[in-house]
């Protein structure tokens, strides 16, 4: 026989199998068809007519006793058909969704032959609306393609025995075949190389993969150094920080006492000089941390609603002061069409722009001219696209060096560091962070004529709850001698004497007492009353979030007692740390005195002077006043300036505490959920807003079984105190004026 022809025979056995194969699972998976809707053979409809409530119409129909409800008589009730089981429940699907629904009644196999009955409800409308339920039995008559189908299997399978019979026989001819062409030396010969080659290539794959094997467990262990290499560095930067930002807070807070204590004139300008050197410490110091969560993928942006036109205002009078003898002009030009209020994060764009606005301030002579443009280049959707120039009339940049200067660790020329100072960071996060908002930064100059750097970002459009909750402005601390005490956990004695006489000289009538550590603040607070504590994070024997989570488990009151964060750690994880141990609210070490106290009299007085809320029961009744001081004014002692000032501090504190509580909502971040609900409660209680008052204690039950339920219940809240805020405002406005005549 020839070779290629018995070589063929055997590929052409195999296909065969191969079919057959498929052949029989299709036919067996056929075999499981229970009816052939396309082989109907007979078909028998008949008709009944129902009203909406179940009961029999008509029955001419059936007169022939050919429907299957033939046991069913005009006036009767669907109900009393008994072969199907809750017939009932068939109808009154077909009128509540308006659609056929059909039932098998029977099926049964005789002789070859499979009947089926059906039942079919169908609707019958008129204008639009279902006037009636129409009973269509359907008696159908098909062949049994279960039977046919079996047997072609049986008849497959008998043609798959053949033809293994067939390859069996083959086999052996094949076996014949191949003793007969190793006798041929010549084909022999040449399977002998074809077989050493194949072998030779199979060693060179398995030494390849070896290799590759060996270079996937080294990529491995480098790629686990580096991890390790960057936890380290980030444990590193966190404990450098925190290590910096604790003496530079004695430096810059002592000095902001010194500076209030009416110095002369040469300890004025010793003591601006060690401020503003600190404060160039302290930015050096943001700088590093915040390229470094850049480069480590950990710099998130948030997203909250915030008014551009109060953001740069707030950079223009931040920074449009005289400083080392320059006379600093700053124009703004917003464009019209800019939202009011836009999505983003106002902090990092504010670095961007201050950024900018310094680097223009530091390479200009003694007249310093700065523009800032906004223009809005588009809306598409619910992206907004903003473009930004700040120009200035300053020293320029070489046209070589003006792709260089957004490097890192990078200025234009190597004398202007030694010059002007700075690490080079700036424009470099700058850049990076404009990026991370899909925007774009240039920069056109010319040496000696100045400078205008471009940027655009994409925000996002603010819907209504976010243009009601914008982030309000910090505030200046309300001035009071109230008694306040306070517990302060802080074991750098350094520390201790600063925050100590800061906040006296705040209000000097604060009694405060100190903790070295988490595990002393505890027993205080166990054995004594307080308003406040201030806690610092990182201390020997128990650390202050530990003791914050040991406080928030005592027993009421002491579990209410607000707790302050006061920690020199920078990462936005440390924040959130203290947020979900308890704490209310977190401070910053160098810390803001304004910033401190503001914070010290929301939580001390403001809101541990509680006044019961006057719908604090969900049966209680809600009071037709939309707002009530009369509790709030005894608490000010009748001075309507301390109601002004703690009415102004509302204004505030609620709607930051209504937009906290959205963005938690969103998070399902239950603890923030819960902190925010009782704030808005005490808040909305001080000011006699009975409504106010209840929503929130409904939308607290609502929370705690759905976090994502809160969104439509806190914009109604929002409505509730913008409708209610103005009145509140034009109140006190008479209390402190009098009725006009």
């Amino acid at each position: 026989m020839n070779h290629i022809a018995f070589i063929l025979i055997i590929v052409y056995a195999l296909a065969i199998t191969a079919v057959l194969a498929i052949l029989l699972k299709k036919m067996y998976k056929r075999a499981d068809a229970k009816f052939d809707y396309n082989n109907v053979i007979q078909k028998k409809t008949s008709a009944m007519l129902f009203d909406l409530n179940g009961i029999l119409i008509s029955d001419r129909d059936s007169s022939n006793n050919e429907h299957v409800l033939s046991c069913l008589h005009t006036g009767d009730h669907i109900s009393a058909f008994k072969p199907a089981k809750d017939i009932e429940t068939y109808l009154n699907t077909c009128i509540r969704h308006k659609r056929n629904v059909t039932v098998k009644i029977e099926r049964s196999v005789k002789d070859g032959i499979v009947k089926r009955i059906d039942l079919i409800f169908s609707p019958f409308k008129s204008n639009g609306e279902i006037k009636g339920i129409i009973a269509i039995s359907q008696e159908m008559y098909a062949k049994d393609r279960e039977a046919e189908l079996l047997k072609k299997a049986t008849d497959l399978a008998e043609q798959n025995t053949a033809a293994q019979e067939q390859i069996s026989q083959l086999d052996a001819q094949r076996s014949e075949l191949e003793l007969a062409f190793k006798k041929s030396s010549k084909h022999h010969i040449k399977l002998q190389k074809a077989m050493y080659r194949i072998e030779q290539q199979k060693q060179d794959l398995e030494n390849a993969l070896s290799i590759i094997n060996e270079q996937k467990s080294e990529l491995e262990r480098v790629n686990a150094e580096i991890k390790k290499s960057n936890q380290m560095k980030e444990i590193f930067l966190a404990n450098t920080s925190h290590e910096i930002r604790t003496p530079l807070n004695a430096i810059i807070g002592f000095t902001n006492l010194l500076l209030k204590m009416n110095p002369d004139e040469y300890q004025l300008n010793y003591l601006n000089n060690i401020k503003n050197s600190g404060n160039n410490l302290l930015f050096i110091i943001n700088d590093i941390l915040d390229l470094s969560k850049i480069e480590a993928g950990k710099m998130d942006l948030e997203s909250t609603g915030f008014d551009v036109r109060d953001m740069v205002s707030k950079i223009v009078s931040t920074l449009s002061v005289k400083r080392d003898d320059k006379d600093i002009n700053i124009n703004v030009d917003i464009d019209a069409r800019v939202p009011e209020v836009v999505v983003g994060d106002p902090y990092r764009i504010t670095q961007v722009l201050t950024n900018l606005v310094n680097n223009s301030i530091k390479f200009t002579g003694a007249y310093c001219q700065i523009d800032i443009v906004v223009r809005l280049e588009r809306i598409v959707n619910d992206d907004v696209e903003l473009v930004f120039k700040v120009s200035d009339n300053g020293i320029g940049i070489p046209k070589d060096k003006q792709n260089e200067i957004f490097q890192s660790f990078t200025q234009a020329n190597k004398d202007t560091t030694r010059k002007y100072g700075g690490t080079g960071l700036g424009l470099s996060i700058t850049k990076q962070l404009v990026e991370m908002y899909h925007g774009h930064i240039s920069v056109e100059s010319e040496e000696g004529k100045g400078s205008t750097f471009t940027f655009n970002l994409i925000l996002k459009m603010a819907d209504s709850t976010e243009s009601a909750k914008v982030t309000p402005s910090a505030a200046t601390p309300v001035a009071t001698d109230r008694s306040i005490s306070i517990l302060l956990v802080e074991d750098n004695e350094i520390n201790q004497q600063l925050a100590t006489d800061t906040i006296k000289a705040w209000n000097s009538n604060t009694q405060i007492d100190i903790a070295g550590n988490g595990q002393i603040a505890v027993d205080k607070v166990k054995s004594g009353d307080y308003d406040l504590i201030l806690m610092d994070i990182q201390m020997p024997v128990m650390d202050g979030n530990t003791a914050a989570k040991i406080i928030r488990q005592l027993d009421p009151p002491k579990n209410q007692i607000p707790i302050i964060a006061m920690t020199a750690h920078a990462f936005k994880e440390e924040r959130e740390r203290c947020f979900s141990n308890g704490m209310n609210d977190y401070v910053m070490k160098p810390f803001d005195s304004d910033d401190l106290c503001s914070k010290i009299y929301k939580y001390a007085v403001d809101m541990r002077h509680e006044v019961k809320p006057v719908a604090d029961e969900a049966d209680e009744a809600v009071s037709d006043e939309p707002f009530n001081l009369d509790a709030l004014m005894k608490i000010c002692g009748g001075k309507t300036e301390e109601l002004s000032r703690i009415v102004g501090v509302y204004a505030i504190s609620i709607p930051s505490d209504l937009s906290d509580l959205a963005t938690a909502c969103r998070n399902k971040d239950i603890d923030t959920i819960n902190m925010k609900t009782h704030s808005l409660k005490t808040s909305f209680g001080y000011l006699g807003m009975s409504t106010a008052v209840k929503m929130i204690v409904n939308l607290g039950k609502l929370l705690a079984d759905n976090p994502d339920s809160g969104v439509l219940p806190i914009t109604q809240i929002a409505d509730e105190w913008e409708r209610t805020a103005p009145l509140i405002k034009e109140y006190v406005k008479q209390l402190q004026t009098g009725p006009s005549l």
